[in-house]
């Protein structure tokens, strides 16, 4: 033990020195030395930070609370919208402000089963404010009411297969800025199908006409109703909705709903 601690010793008094009497390096940051250096470095930072932590003779503490981190606040931020009250969709009225929100479905459409009256949002969201520099909910404008107005416009318009009065949501006003952060906190915990690439089409806006040519999103091909999604040129998806569907299985399978 004592000579493994002498040798470390030896080669940080090493390293000291090289650092110490090494000239300014002029050296392209660009270049592939430069970039194995930078590797080097950041992976001797990673070995010696906790070693510096193990010879404190204070202990440190596990966990820091840093409002600072984004992770951080967007897990306060989305744990928040977590602890509010569902509502249905469909009685959501306009309002100020821009944030976060969740959809949830209680529905009978098969695929969804698995999450029916449960926990696991059926999609996530964010509404950006119209400036990133709007302070008050007011400045932030109607955004997140007008962002869930138009998913329950998308919901009425799949009338074949869903029904708005199956939907619930919760959803925050949030300090412009932190939504992102939020939004992605709430993705990474339950990964939303219609946030997935099996499903995913739900949150757009409508082609651009000039893009009438685009795939149909899997979305769409599994709830039609969008006349934007259905528009002659529009090519079906190349997954029909019996794929989708299995993939959907699959999905939740990997992935269990939170009860």
């Amino acid at each position: 033990m004592t000579s493994g601690i002498d040798e470390l010793a030896m080669a940080l008094a090493n390293l000291r020195k090289v650092l110490r009497d090494s000239p300014p390096l002029d050296i392209d940051p660009g270049s592939r030395q430069a970039k194995a250096l930078r590797k080097c470095v950041e992976e001797l930072i990673a070995r010696l930070s906790p070693l510096a932590r193990q010879l404190d003779p204070i202990q440190h503490p596990q966990y820091v609370l840093d409002l600072s981190n984004p992770e951080t606040v967007g897990k306060l931020i989305g744990q928040t919208l977590l602890d509010r009250e569902r509502q249905p969709l469909g009685s959501v009225r306009g309002f100020y402000g821009s944030g976060v929100y969740a959809l949830y479905y209680r529905g009978s459409f098969p695929a969804y089963r698995p999450i029916t009256c449960t926990e696991t949002p059926i999609y996530v969201g964010k509404a950006d404010p119209p400036t990133p520099e709007a302070r008050s909910y007011i400045e932030q404008g109607k955004k997140l009411a007008q962002r869930l107005a138009e998913h329950a416009k998308s919901i009425r318009a799949a009338s074949d297969t869903l029904r708005l009065e199956d939907f619930d949501c919760r959803f925050l006003v949030v300090q412009s800025g932190w939504q992102r952060s939020a939004e992605d906190y709430l993705l990474n915990l339950f990964k939303p199908i219609w946030n997935s690439k099996i499903c995913f089409g739900f949150g757009k806006h409508g082609d651009d006409p000039r893009t009438r040519g685009n795939t149909r999103s899997p979305w769409d091909s599994l709830h039609p109703g969008r006349k934007w999604a259905t528009k002659v040129g529009n090519k079906p998806n190349p997954r029909n909705t019996s794929q989708i569907i299995e993939q959907i299985a699959e999905h939740f399978r990997d992935n269990p709903p939170r009860r």
